[in-house]
């Protein structure tokens, strides 16, 4: 069973197969036909929409705690705690 949620009725067994001069794991040439290049659209306006919006407000998130902790230095330690926080989340 190769699927992530592990159900037996929608699992699938996909053949694969290791070059050993390489070492690199080789899929059936079958598979591509389970991910068609049509059935997922990249770039769509509406994702590029929410990237720059996404991208403005982590900018302004950034500007805006700079400003913060040169008026108040102190502010430094739970933005520290934050990243930190962020950093190990895993």
């Amino acid at each position: 069973m190769t699927n992530i949620d592990m159900n037996p009725a929608t699992a699938t067994s996909t053949p694969t197969a290791i070059d050993n001069e390489t070492g690199i794991l080789e899929t059936a040439p079958d598979t591509a036909a389970l991910h068609p290049e049509g059935s997922k659209k990249k770039g769509t306006k509406k994702n590029k929409a929410q990237r720059r919006a996404a991208k403005a407000l982590a900018y302004f998130a950034l500007i805006f705690t700079g400003l913060l902790v040169l008026a108040e230095p102190w502010l430094l330690i739970p933005v520290a705690a934050l990243v930190l926080a962020i950093a190990l989340w895993d």
